[in-house]
């Protein structure tokens, strides 16, 4: 397992795929960073009727700077450990947010 936070993700054409483990109920919306080659993102709301999902989904959009409507949970719907495809984001970009967080 690693901590890089390189190992989080993969670029595939102008989409990201990237590991995530969510952690519901914290006092904040935050990226953590790497854990065990996931992203760790700490959300506000409890894992009940979806919540989590939309507000990860929601958090992502705003701090990746892309449209709800283009981030999507692939694989892991009802799990803390999400793949989560991010369509038509510069490769550039998410890679110089992803460096803020480190």
């Amino acid at each position: 397992m690693s901590n890089d936070i390189n190992d989080c993700f993969k670029i595939t054409g102008n989409d990201i795929i990237v590991k995530v483990k969510i952690v519901p109920g914290s006092a904040k919306n935050k990226i953590v960073g790497a854990y065990n080659d996931a992203l760790k993102i700490v959300i506000t709301v409890p894992p009940v009727d979806g919540k989590a999902n939309k507000k990860c989904i929601a958090y992502l959009a705003k701090y990746f700077d892309v449209a709800k409507s283009k981030i999507k949970i692939i694989l892991g719907q009802t799990s803390k450990n999400k793949l989560i495809k991010i369509y038509d984001i510069s490769q550039k970009d998410f890679i110089d947010k992803l460096e803020k967080i480190v």
